[in-house]
């Protein structure tokens, strides 16, 4: 068997690309095979679409809530990428694309074990282990798997302007050197069941997270001396996710999914800047981050006047509580501490109906949302921050396939 480039081609907006029996099947990780693929970019494992913000990825169905999912996918278990260049109602209006990553279901019976490590040096080394149990018995499957990284990043360097105010010149420089260790680790776990036309699964996941960051610097204005700074960052963080769903084909032509996710996170920063060589005191604060959310997607899709159609609602609440301490009584002035709360609750309906005719696609769809967003300072709503949305979003996509080769996409889509 010789391997061959993917097979990527233009189906209505979307561009559909198979992995399999390509040199891509053995490249290493998804992120790898994404980076080869038409109008995607792949830069430090995050993944961008090329002319396009606010992207949605999603494997399996499901909407990916960690960028390391990337990194534990391997490319031979991939099996499909699609890239929905014009969403489409089923998603927020915002979307700016979609996309979608299947993977392969016939793992092998019994007892696996994979393990990935990754030594790198950049200035500094940095060390990444992915170990994974998988069992598989019948029609299901219990996976645990674990992710530790530990990165050591350094940069340095100098900085000059030169001002130009009334005619007079004025030199404005700085120097830095950066120092930010970090430790990261991923423990997952949880089931997966297929038969059939039915299958459903859960996880639970947990990321611990340390930080400490060192910054020792100096300012200078002219030829005045130089004001050595210091800064100090340590951060500790941690979240908690619980992820579900459901999908099942009956009647040979209804089809029915769920997702599901809550997810806790809390993170707290102490950050300390110095001034050894000069008499200006201290700069010390405190900040504590926590975040909840609740978020579900359900659709059924079935076939009307000879084409495809879905409906559905996605809904989701978050709140998210962030206590600012500034610790200086003088700087606290201008920059004072603040309790902060926001809340969000979102609801949508959407539908949309697709068609093939003859080399002709065409799909339309509409999507209603709405939006209640609540934000207090010290406990105060502050008014001019607060909203609630209704939005009533139309799309439209017509597509026209010369050949195999050659597609031609035109979309209209309307956002809030």
């Amino acid at each position: 068997m010789t391997a061959k480039q993917p097979a990527t081609k233009l189906v209505g907006s979307t561009l559909v690309s198979t992995i399999p029996g390509t040199n891509l099947a053995d490249l290493g990780t998804a992120l790898d095979v994404l980076a080869q693929l038409p109008m995607l970019k792949v830069q430090d494992d995050a993944v961008s679409v090329i002319g396009k913000s606010n992207i949605e990825i999603y494997i399996d169905g499901r909407p990916m809530r960690d960028d390391r999912d990337l990194q534990q996918i391997l490319s031979s278990n991939l099996k499909k990428v699609e890239l929905l260049m014009a969403p489409g109602a089923a998603y927020e209006s915002t979307t700016g694309a979609v996309l979608k990553i299947t993977t392969k279901r016939n793992f092998v019976q019994g007892l696996s074990l994979t393990d990935q490590f990754n030594l790198q040096r950049r200035r500094r080394w940095s060390v990444m282990d992915y170990l994974a149990v998988d069992y598989r018995a019948g029609y299901w499957e219990f996976f645990v798997n674990g992710t530790i990284n530990l990165n050591n990043s350094l940069a340095k360097g100098f900085t000059t302007n030169t001002l130009i105010y009334e005619g007079k010149e004025t030199v404005v420089g700085s120097s830095q050197h950066n120092s930010y260790p970090t430790a990261t680790g991923v423990v997952k776990a949880g089931l997966n069941y297929a038969k059939g036309s039915q299958s459903f699964g859960a996880y639970y996941r947990y990321n611990p997270e340390r930080g400490d960051f060192k910054n020792t610097g100096s300012e200078w204005l002219n030829d005045n001396p130089e004001i050595s700074t210091n800064i100090d960052k340590h951060t500790k963080a941690h979240s908690h996710l619980i992820s579900l769903y459901y999908e099942n084909s009956f009647a040979e032509k209804y089809l029915l999914h769920f997702d599901g996710d809550f997810r806790r996170s809390y993170q707290s920063n102490t950050v300390a800047t110095t001034y050894p060589t000069s008499s200006n005191p201290a700069v010390n604060s405190t900040d504590k981050r926590t975040s909840t959310l609740w978020a579900g997607k359900l659709y059924l899709n079935l076939p009307l006047w000879n084409g495809d159609f879905t409906v559905g609602t996605q809904d989701s609440y978050t709140h998210t509580s962030l206590d600012y301490r500034m610790l200086n009584a003088s700087v606290s002035e201008y920059i004072p501490s603040s309790l902060t709360d926001a809340r969000q609750t979102s609801a949508a309906l959407f539908a949309s109906w697709s068609h093939m005719f003859g080399k002709f696609s065409l799909s339309v769809g509409a999507r209603y949302e709405y939006v209640d967003y609540g934000f207090k300072v010290d406990g105060k709503r502050d008014e001019d921050v607060c909203r609630r949305d209704h939005l009533l979003t139309p799309d439209v996509s017509v597509g026209y396939s010369f050949n195999e080769e050659s597609q031609i996409s035109l979309s209209y889509a309307s956002s809030g």
